[in-house]
């Protein structure tokens, strides 16, 4: 019986061990590794039941030449909300730093989304891109988006990092 598990066990490892890994990836590229280091996620749990899931990429941080920062500050979010209908702007409220509305929301539609944001963006959910005025980095070291609810609360996702190089 011994000889028999060992016997399965090496025949088990060599045959691993000859086929190809394609289709797991276990390290990011640096582009990869710069767009999580972009991204933050947060959730609202009311009564023990997660009211939102909120995925948002700094991409002005993460692409300075297609979102510059003198224009201002560029974030991608992606939103699932459990039991309510599409269109969570009209329910949640979402500021920049000191209570900053966005300039700009640009509702996205699934297929509208390309490279990394289509990867890491929740498949089921509503993708915008929130538009803000350019911040000045010299009076703060971070920026921070805060989603709230008159009935669910509040929860902030910090923006405070130096980026890899790609």
């Amino acid at each position: 019986m011994l000889k028999y598990f060992v016997y399965l066990s090496v025949l088990w490892f060599v045959g691993c061990a000859t086929s190809p890994v394609n289709f797991m990836k276990l390290t990011p590229t640096s582009l990869e590794e710069s767009y999580i280091q972009a991204t933050r996620k947060t959730e609202i749990i009311y009564q023990e039941k997660t009211q939102i899931i909120l995925i948002a990429t700094h991409l002005s941080e993460f692409d300075e030449e297609t979102y510059p920062k003198q224009k201002g500050e560029v974030f991608f979010i992606s939103v699932y909300q459990s039991e309510r209908e599409r269109g969570f702007l009209k329910e949640y409220n979402l500021v920049l730093n000191d209570g900053e509305k966005p300039l700009k929301v640009t509702p996205l539609k699934a297929s509208e989304l390309k490279g990394l944001m289509a990867e890491y963006a929740i498949p089921w959910g509503e993708h915008y891109l929130l538009e803000f005025s350019p911040q000045n980095k010299r009076i703060q070291d971070r920026l921070s988006i805060t989603i709230s609810h008159k009935k669910f609360g509040e929860n902030t996702l910090n923006f405070g990092f130096k980026a890899i190089q790609k």
